[in-house]
């Protein structure tokens, strides 16, 4: 995962690597980080395209993951980190900013996205 791109503290500081604050968020540690990972794709990406479109998504999705992976390189500096844990919170936070700002809309589907969002939690 080292050669592959993971965040490491030395690598993005010291050597000026900091490709991998974007790369890290492709790669994962093993088939159940991946299959988390994108579950939690499809439950909250599929739902968010459909209302806002791929672009849109997109550009959320790698800054959050950017943004996932500077604070990792900030908080975890003695090992290497993966993942896209920090694009998917960014993903969810849309999500929840969406069902606040449209509250109204929602109020018949309030407890179907909690229990969703308790399911992904």
């Amino acid at each position: 995962l080292d050669k592959l791109g993971a965040i490491e503290w030395n690598k993005i500081v010291h050597r000026h690597q900091g490709w991998r604050l974007i790369t890290c968020i492709w790669l994962h540690a093993g088939l159940v980080h991946l299959a988390a990972n994108m579950l939690g794709l499809v439950f909250i990406g599929i739902r968010l395209e459909q209302q806002f479109g791929f672009v849109q998504i997109g550009i959320i999705y790698l800054v959050s993951g950017f943004g996932g992976s500077v604070l990792s390189t900030l908080f975890i500096r003695n090992s290497i980190c993966v993942g896209a844990s920090g694009a998917l919170f960014g993903l969810l936070g849309a999500m929840l900013s969406e069902l606040v700002t449209n509250w109204t809309i929602y109020t018949n589907k309030v407890s179907y996205h909690l229990i969703k969002l308790i399911n992904y939690v």
